[in-house]
């Protein structure tokens, strides 16, 4: 048998050889991060309402902590939690709707990996004050409801105001993008900006929450929260009896002595065309209320007729007269020693009207945007909150175990390289002599045949 016989079966087991090759070369590892999307909910049980909180975010993390690129929300139809003290049972049915329209966003194969989480805030706050027998009722009520749900079920609890804040903290300098930031080549890099302080003005009190300058000035107050990586102390300075409600008390009951003999008092700080009819004890009561006003108090029954007249100058200058009588709720007295003092930081309100002249006014002259707002009818305004929501499911995710990447053998660039074009010259060289030996023999036989045909 001759070479060029041989040659060919030759080349395939070189060929097969450098295959074998490609197998034994030494690898290594190359972990693969899963996308697979992850889910979490969280109810804000509010004080006037509940809503379900449906976030989403990729199982990768930045230093053990997630990155929630996705949310929806269902509001729970009704009233908010607290207004079931006497029917506890009606509070848990009320979350059914929106925890079946959450089954049916969240794959099945993920309900029992989704944490579930329920905060009450400032009314449970309130009614475990003064009715603690109730505001156990209704958490009791709330847990059986939440249980029986397909999710993981990480609690109900009425949240402490020093942890509402501070996961509004965190849900605010989140969006700012202080943590971290992406670069242009769309990688998360850390942000070196530094944490913005946070002035919340809910419907009772003002707050104002902030980092603090150093570890061990964290008063017994403060809250320690780990996220990216870091270890953030966060302390919240209260001012109760200075949020939007109270401060629209003391505002109509400054009005309506100042005005007491007029038919119809004239507010400032209300829109054009909106009127009410407000009775004077419910103005001028609780604990907040302030005494010795006047010396001419109008009787608990008397009801007064209050009418906007949408004057943004005059309704400033009466604020800054509320404030300024105040002196005990000044966030920035640091002569006091025992008072901790927070970092230097540019200042974030919150408010449900500071929400809404973000979208008035795409402008960020503040002064504007209150003009802009004072001088709206009733019609043209809606309603928006900030929550602490995307904070506590920030905050949760460092307790979340990440899945664990699927992992690829891997040689180096240049190696594989020579390797593969070696194996596919053989097979390509073998596959062209394996073609000529073919076309050889049938030109061998054809020629035969015509031999044959010729001697006949």
């Amino acid at each position: 048998m001759s070479w060029r016989e041989l040659l060919p079966p030759w080349l395939v087991i070189v060929a097969g050889l450098t295959g074998i090759v490609l197998l034994c070369v030494s690898t290594k590892d190359v972990p693969v991060a899963p996308l697979r999307t992850k889910y979490g909910i969280v109810l804000d049980a509010g004080p006037s309402s509940t809503i379900l909180f449906l976030y989403q975010w990729t199982t990768t993390k930045v230093n053990k902590t997630g990155v929630i690129s996705g949310c929806s929300s269902c509001p729970v139809q009704g009233l908010g939690v607290s207004s079931y003290s006497d029917s506890p049972q009606k509070a848990g049915k009320s979350l059914e709707p929106c925890l079946n329209w959450a089954q049916n966003e969240i794959p099945a194969e993920q309900h029992s990996q989704t944490p579930l989480f329920l905060g009450a805030t400032a009314s449970m706050r309130q009614l475990n004050l003064t009715h603690p027998i109730l505001s156990d009722g209704l958490l009791a009520a709330l847990t059986v409801a939440l249980k029986s749900s397909p999710f993981n079920f990480q609690g109900a609890q009425i949240l402490p105001s020093p942890e509402e804040e501070a996961f509004n903290w965190v849900a605010v300098n989140y969006v700012l993008e202080n943590f971290f930031k992406y670069d242009w080549q769309g990688q998360l890099v850390p942000s070196g900006k530094g944490m913005a302080g946070v002035l919340s003005v809910g419907e009772t009190s003002t707050q104002l929450t902030s980092q603090l300058e150093e570890e061990n000035q964290a008063p017994k107050e403060g809250v320690r929260l780990q996220l990216y990586g870091q270890m953030h102390n966060v302390h919240t300075r209260q001012c109760p009896c200075h949020g939007t409600n109270q401060l629209h008390r003391r505002l109509l009951s400054m009005l309506i002595q100042e005005q007491r003999s007029a038919k119809t008092v004239s507010h400032p700080c209300w829109p054009l065309s909106y009127s009410r009819a407000v009775q004077w004890q419910s103005v001028h009561a609780g604990p907040c209320a302030v005494s010795g006003d006047t010396w001419d108090t109008p009787g608990p029954k008397e009801v007064f007729n209050i009418t906007g007249s949408s004057n943004p100058t005059a309704c400033m200058r009466l604020v800054q007269s509320l404030l300024n009588s105040s002196s005990s709720c000044s966030f920035f007295q640091h002569s006091l020693s025992n008072v901790p003092k927070p970092l230097r930081t540019k200042v974030l309100v919150i408010s449900e009207a500071m929400d809404f002249m973000r979208e008035a006014v795409p402008t960020p002259d503040l002064g504007q945007a209150v003009k802009r707002l004072c001088g709206m009818s009733t019609k043209e305004m809606g309603h928006r909150s900030s929550g602490w929501t995307l904070g506590y499911l920030l905050s949760l995710t460092n307790t979340i175990p990440q899945d664990s990447p699927s992992v690829l053998k891997g040689i180096e660039p240049g190696v594989w390289s020579l390797l593969l074009i070696l194996f596919v010259v053989l097979l390509t060289g073998s596959f062209m002599r394996i073609s000529y030996r073919v076309m050889v023999k049938e030109n061998t036989l054809s020629n035969r045949n015509s031999s044959v045909f010729d001697d006949n």
